[in-house]
């Protein structure tokens, strides 16, 4: 066993000339992905009906990013074409062989002479004068010349693409997290002027009843009032069920079961966010869709020069240690293939994919350019909308029915005209909280089409206005010059905390 062993270390010691440099000397150090943590199964999480999940959207984004399903696989794809890359920096496997010919007795053959044959002396005739020969083969494979290297390049583009990949897969779930979140908040709020709809409907259905049995006012008030009480109900039904859907969109995209319980904390408030479109296009550049689109190219590239590269000499080193006759040979060569039209195709198949993924390097750039400029727009009209809402439609709104409730408590205004104003209001503020949830699509779009968040890459405003929905309209009497009442307007300090 000893003797073995040290004639296998003779064997290997003259492959350490040939072992490459390392592949860093002229290849960027590629550092270890981040390794995402794996997630508990979401079933087990929230059981059904038990408590309510708060998050607020960062919280929101940060669980989705760290948990979901599809950036973790994308991680694993990275993790994966990394050691890909290492493993194109090592020789491949060297192989040893220890075998044993079994002797034979050739007619003829005179012992330690030639065989019949005319093989010559060596193991063979050895075997053949009916003693048994054992030899160690090692043989190293090598790849064509040149191709060790550009082999790594390639591998290195295919780490670049994962990674693109896995940014992208994290650009996508952002956008789809925010929208969901969003749309929840805006459900939220959709109940609660919806639960304030119908609380003026229950107090205007009272004072009908009671004028109708003071006989001061006529039963079809009566009749309208419960008309509109009926109808506020149904309404804030169909504003539950939609909440409903949203808390179920958005519970899979944080990888928690579907029939989670989750209360988005925070307000619409509009964004407040310098948008110059020549800064947006600069983040668009480095998108990871168009990241992902220029490594596919130059992998497609490099892979045409390694198909080339196949046509190249090959090395050729073994060592083969006879231990019967206590010989060696050491064999050092140069393996050349003749192409029958396998390599010569390989290259035209890698040029036509060069041309493939040119185009769709400039069909990635087409779009995002698209989805940028359609998004931008989208978000300034948007902006523009809720803000001119707010101040021409919703606010004078506001107003009319504040002063017809006033009116109607003091039996100077029909029930009619109150009925008429109530249900205005109410859709006024729903389609204003559909405004505010626009902006927001709008902007996570545009994190999309640039590729990365604006809340970090770009600044924000100076001296920035909030714009919370308005709450519940009072029925208290405007003064004598003319401003509006008393909104009853909730404390901010009243909202649900933002958990920390």
């Amino acid at each position: 066993m000893k003797q073995l062993v040290l004639l296998l270390g003779l064997a290997l010691s003259p492959l350490a000339w040939a072992q490459p440099n390392d592949p860093t000397d002229h290849l960027e150090e590629l550092p270890p992905p981040q390794t995402l943590p794996v997630p508990p199964d979401p079933l087990q999480l929230v059981p059904d009906g038990q408590g309510v999940v708060k998050f607020d959207v960062q919280q929101a984004v940060e669980r989705g990013m760290t948990t979901h399903p599809q950036v973790l696989a994308a991680n694993a794809r990275v993790r994966s074409a990394y050691w890909a890359f290492q493993k194109t920096a090592s020789l491949p496997s060297t192989q040893v062989t220890v075998a044993t010919i079994p002797g034979t007795n050739v007619p003829g053959s005179l012992p330690g002479g030639n065989n019949p044959s005319g093989a010559g002396a060596g193991f063979a005739t050895f075997a053949a004068n009916g003693l048994t020969d054992t030899y160690v083969q090692v043989t190293q494979p090598f790849m064509p010349l040149g191709s060790y290297t550009t082999t790594q390049k390639v591998a290195l583009q295919d780490y670049r693409v994962a990674v693109a990949e896995w940014n992208g897969a994290q650009v996508k779930l952002r956008q789809q997290i925010k929208d969901a979140f969003y749309s929840l908040l805006a459900a939220q709020e959709t109940i609660r002027v919806v639960q304030n709809n119908l609380d003026l409907a229950n107090e205007g259905y009272t004072i009908s009843q009671k004028r109708y049995a003071s006989g001061a006012g006529p039963q079809l008030d009566l009749i309208d009032a419960g008309v509109q009480l009926s109808r506020a109900n149904q309404d804030l039904v169909r504003s539950q069920a939609g909440l409903k859907q949203a808390q179920a969109t958005l519970a899979p995209l944080l990888n928690l079961p579907g029939q989670t319980a989750i209360e988005g904390t925070g307000s619409l408030d509009t964004p407040s966010l310098e948008l110059a479109y020549s800064r947006l296009l600069e983040l668009a550049q480095t998108n990871p869709q168009i990241q992902s689109a220029l490594h596919a190219l130059e992998r497609s590239r490099k892979s045409v020069t390694l198909a080339e590269q196949q046509a190249h000499p090959t090395p050729l080193l073994t060592f083969l240690r006879d231990l019967a006759t206590h010989t060696y040979q050491v064999q050092v060569g140069l393996q050349f293939p003749i192409d029958w039209g396998q390599i010569r195709n390989d290259v035209r198949a890698k040029e036509e994919s060069v041309l493939e993924q040119e185009q769709n390097l400039q069909a990635a750039k087409l779009e995002v350019s698209s989805n940028l400029k359609v998004a931008f727009e989208q978000y300034l009209g948007a902006m523009h909308n809720a803000a001119d809402f707010r101040e021409k439609v919703l606010q004078p709104s506001e107003e009319s029915t504040r002063i017809t409730q006033y009116g109607f408590k003091r039996g100077a205004v029909p029930y009619v005209r109150l009925l008429t104003s109530q249900q205005n209001l109410a859709s006024v503020r729903k389609e204003y909280i559909a405004l505010l949830q626009s902006v927001f699509v709008a902007l996570n779009a545009l994190e999309a089409a640039a590729g990365h968040s604006l809340a970090s890459a770009v600044p924000p405003t100076q001296n920035s206005e909030r714009n919370p929905l308005p709450d519940n309209v009072s029925g208290q009497e405007p003064d004598s010059g003319g401003s509006r009442a008393p909104s009853g307007r909730s404390d901010p300090a009243a909202r649900p905390a933002i958990p920390r």
